[in-house]
């Protein structure tokens, strides 16, 4: 036996005695979580940490003849107790008691309690007994007070005097739900966590099944799919444990982290499917738990789009400061599933923030419409149904985006599964329809770029179609046209540019075309749905305003320039997901350092092929993203500040989201060798080029598991919100 072979034989058992170490310490942990429960349960309501939390809150002190109240509104169940919390900052008497009443509507006192302070609970959280019905919609007053001299603290919420209470209920069906839920996530972590063992252990005989299996990391989506469901578990049950359509959305989430832990597995070829059953998977929760109209501007986005559905493309002047339409008084209670659409109960309802947009924003949504009301006429359903045309809608165009992109699309998916770029599909919103075409118009432009062959008329027609629906949708997105000069005019079917023969001048007419049509198309639309457009504020006029722009450039620099320094950073947390439902559902910060992390890291990583890493491509994306982000500064200047304001107001981080492609694919030629199209061809999903010992295949199964992860935690928050208001 040579030193050589002697080496690798005690390399190879090194290797294999650190195997058996880890797989040794996984089923250790796999035995703690699951009969030991490391997860904690037991009691939903003293682990709750709603009222433990540290950031969203703020005390009010009262004393002896004062009182803090708020409403309860009642959810048709039972309420078993409540919880308050309280702070001490000087000496209270060992007989202190608060006073704790309730009224009803009708001004019936329904609970007269006295709290002692002494003992005090742990983190002093106080527990008030109810044993009271409270009905459905119901409005019921709630009082704390002091009963002597003594000040003490109230916790509430925000920045306002109303305490927190939470309402503890100790209904079966939710003991039933957290039981279910609990055992489910046990029996997924122990499937993850001995698949992680088996893959660790036995790669080698896994890749007698599937030659595609990469033994040396098939491990790895496991072990993803173990810590994330450990992680998602603690966070779930101290957050949602009190709330039963949280924990039923739980299942579904859980189920589908547990599947991608095997699909990563075993898996190598399919990362597309892996991305669409966790965009739709994803989706459909959000869709499912935004309240009817608490995505921004959903409601006047509905009737816009159910005026639409009518024929009624032009909005109706209601007034010098309202635009519209006539509808059926009914589509104001999107919530109420008992209200009905009566046509002949009509009445003027004003939406002028989204009078402006065509019926290619809502094409799905309209659809959707027209589809219901042949089958009912209940206002309710006829919104969910246009959620869901809209999202399946969206989501199909997303997916034919990522199939034809020709790389980059890890970057591209992270960009569709933004917790911002979710809620905008799941909701009846113009931004859905907005961004899906102009993911697709992206990535049809690469791959005709990429391919290097010459455009058929199909292909053209449907780049032209594309650009056009992204300018009928919005004007501020007409820069991503700029992205039609990367096809080289040969590609039209000339070989010689300096010709001047008939082929030359039919191959520049159809260049021409692609960016005429939709810029032509766009200007005719806009100016025909502009005809009636009115203030959107107050002291806001729009000639005023670009005459102030165009007689004082310093001064309109200086507040281009300052708006930028205060509001990027807001900007950055909108567009990634802070901020959600009406700006006012906060996510964990840590969720938008990660994905920020995650867009730079996979737009520098992004192995573009040498079309695009010339100077005349840097130039192109650059220009693309910025272009397009002054076009929203000025826009949004002109039509939504007052006159001469020093800032510009009315911008949201979503509006960057369609931008955001051209952003990375701008970083990605600053930092691109560039590859050839030979190369290209034998890419991978990530668009890198095979190598051995490659990880980049690796990282686009981990990518789509760490941000299924991330969407569940926000969808945690979303729910913790819920709760407390």
């Amino acid at each position: 036996m040579t030193g050589e072979n002697l080496i690798s034989i005690c390399k190879t058992k090194r290797q294999y005695s650190v195997k058996y170490v880890f797989a040794i310490v996984m089923m250790l942990a796999l035995i703690l979580i699951w009969p030991l429960s490391l997860l904690k349960i037991a009691d939903p309501y003293i682990n709750n940490r709603l009222l433990k939390q540290e950031g969203d809150y703020s005390y009010f002190y009262i004393s002896s003849g004062e009182y803090l109240t708020t409403v309860i509104k009642g959810k048709g169940a039972l309420v078993d107790k409540a919880a308050i919390r309280l702070r001490f900052q000087e000496q209270v008497p060992e007989d202190a008691s608060l006073n704790v009443y309730i009224f009803d509507s009708q001004g019936n006192v329904v609970v007269d309690e006295h709290i002692n302070i002494f003992p005090r609970p742990e983190n002093d959280i106080y527990e008030i007994p109810f044993n009271i019905e409270l009905a459905k919609d119901g409005e019921y007053q709630f009082i704390v007070a002091p009963d002597s001299e003594y000040t003490i603290g109230i916790y509430c919420y925000g920045q306002t005097s109303e305490p927190a209470v939470l309402l503890q209920n100790t209904d079966s069906s939710l003991k039933k739900e957290i039981r279910m839920v609990s055992a489910l996530l046990n029996v997924c972590i122990w499937l993850c966590g001995l698949l992680f063992i088996v893959a660790l252990l036995f790669g080698d005989r896994l890749k007698t099944l599937n030659s595609n299996i990469d033994t040396s990391t098939a491990f790895v989506p496991s072990l993803i799919s173990v810590f994330g469901l450990i992680i998602y578990g603690q966070y779930l049950f101290d957050y949602n444990s009190d709330s039963l359509d949280g924990l039923k959305k739980s299942v579904i989430l859980i189920i589908v982290l547990t599947i991608i832990g095997f699909l990563g597995t075993f898996i190598k070829k399919n990362e597309l499917l892996m991305a669409g059953i966790i965009l739709f998977a994803v989706g459909c929760i959000y869709l499912l738990t935004f309240p009817e109209g608490m995505i921004p501007d959903e409601r006047a986005h509905f009737y816009r789009a159910f005026s639409l559905a009518f024929g009624n493309f032009q909005a109706v002047k209601l007034s010098d400061l309202e635009v519209g339409g006539i509808l059926p008084s009914a589509i104001r209670e999107i919530a109420d599933k008992n209200a009905v659409i009566d046509f002949n109960d009509t009445v003027a309802i004003g939406f002028k923030n989204t009078s402006l947009y065509s019926p290619i924003c809502y094409l799905p949504q309209i659809i959707g419409i027209r589809v219901a009301l042949l089958f009912t006429n209940h206002i309710h359903l006829v919104f969910m149904t246009a959620r869901w045309f809209g999202f399946v809608g969206a989501f199909i165009l997303c997916m034919l985006a990522l199939y034809y992109m020709p790389f980059g699309k890890p970057f591209m998916f992270i960009v569709m599964i933004l917790p911002m770029t979710m809620q905008e599909m799941a909701g009846v919103t113009s931004d859905a329809m907005t961004n899906a075409f102009s993911f697709l118009f992206i990535a049809i432009v690469l791959k005709a770029v990429n391919d290097n062959q010459k455009l058929s008329n199909k292909q053209i027609m449907v780049i032209t179609l594309l650009g056009t629906c992204i300018g009928m949708c919005k004007m501020v997105y007409v820069p991503l046209l700029l992205l039609v000069l990367l096809i080289p005019i040969r590609l039209m079917g000339s070989d010689d540019i300096s010709d001047s023969s008939k082929k030359v001048i039919i191959a520049r007419f159809k260049y021409a075309l692609m960016l005429v049509i939709p810029l032509s198309l766009c200007a005719i639309t806009n100016s025909i749905l502009g005809r009636n457009l009115v203030p959107v504020g107050e002291n806001v006029d729009a000639p005023a305003q670009i005459k102030y722009v165009l007689t004082h450039i310093p001064a309109t620099f200086m507040i281009v320039v300052r708006t930028i320094v205060n509001s990027t950073s807001q900007w950055s947390h909108e567009m990634t997901g802070d901020f959600l439902g009406g700006l006012n559902i906060r996510t964990l910060p840590v969720i938008t350092l990660i994905l920020l992390l995650m867009l730079y890291i996979s737009a520098r990583d992004m192995n573009i092929s040498k079309p695009f890493s010339n100077a005349k491509a840097k130039l192109l994306f650059g220009l693309t993203f910025f272009a397009g982000y002054f076009m929203i500064l000025g826009t949004l200047y002109v039509t939504w500040t007052t006159v001469e304001y020093y800032i510009i107001r009315g911008i949201q981080g979503r509006y960057f989201i369609a931008l955001l492609p051209a952003l990375g694919l701008f970083i990605a030629s600053l930092y691109a060798g560039g590859t050839s199209g030979k190369e290209e061809e034998n890419a991978d999903f990530t668009g890198t080029k095979k190598i051995k010992g490659d990880y980049s295949r690796l990282a686009m199964v981990v990518v789509p598991q760490l941000l299924l992860i991330i969407n569940m935690i926000v969808i945690v928050d979303v729910y913790k919100f819920l709760l407390a208001n």
